[in-house]
């Protein structure tokens, strides 16, 4: 296993979403099922919280201008995502044994999550690494601890 620096939020971000990764693949197995569920509600709220409330407005306090423009709508659009997979999680989540539910509406969550992690991962945490500045990744560091 890979240690991820102390001083490094945006490896530790990207490890919460590696985290979150597996954590869906469990969701995905009915004998692991109750397991995985905890996590999306315990940790992974937690981390669509410090994304939306640090993460993102520091990339946007970053930025000047029409690229500042263009972040509000990236991290608007994730923040969106965000909420719309919470809310289909809290209607999904007390129906897992349903067989309509385990073959149609948690794949298709699964899916959308697993586009949510890929879409922060390759697109606004690469540019965080480049344009936060210390006070930034020090308020995400003390988030993530």
């Amino acid at each position: 296993m890979t240690r991820i620096p102390a001083d490094d939020p945006i490896a530790q971000l990207l490890a919460d979403h590696t985290a979150t990764r597996h954590q869906l693949a469990l969701l995905a197995d009915p004998a692991r099922r109750a397991q995985a569920a905890a996590w999306f509600d315990g940790p992974a709220p937690e981390q669509h919280r410090i994304l939306q409330q640090l993460l993102f407005p520091a990339l946007i306090e970053s930025m000047a201008g029409s690229d500042a423009v263009c972040l509000k709508g990236m991290t608007q659009g994730l923040s969106e995502l965000g909420q719309a997979l919470y809310q289909r999680w809290h209607a999904i989540r007390d129906h897992l044994g349903d067989a309509t539910t385990a073959t149609t509406a948690l794949p298709a969550w699964i899916d959308d999550y697993q586009t949510y992690l890929q879409q922060a991962d390759e697109e606004l945490l690469p540019m965080a690494s480049r344009l936060l500045d210390d006070a930034a990744l020090d308020l995400l560091r003390q988030a993530l601890k």
